[in-house]
């Protein structure tokens, strides 16, 4: 397989099931700022991790 088609498929992936976790965090007693600080925090974490790992 390609890498970029596999990049695709990983995002397409990721994109379609945001909705659900979105969905499943509003329901669970997070307010929608609380639940929008999980991600990014998340996010930022990973990425850290990510430019660490390359050496960026």
């Amino acid at each position: 397989m390609k890498k970029g088609l596999f990049y695709a498929i990983l995002a397409s992936t990721l994109w379609a099931t945001v909705n659900s976790f979105i969905k499943q965090g509003l329901s669970n007693d997070f307010t929608p700022i609380n639940f929008s600080e999980t991600r990014f925090a998340t996010v930022g974490i990973i990425l850290f991790a990510y430019t660490r790992y390359k050496g960026i």
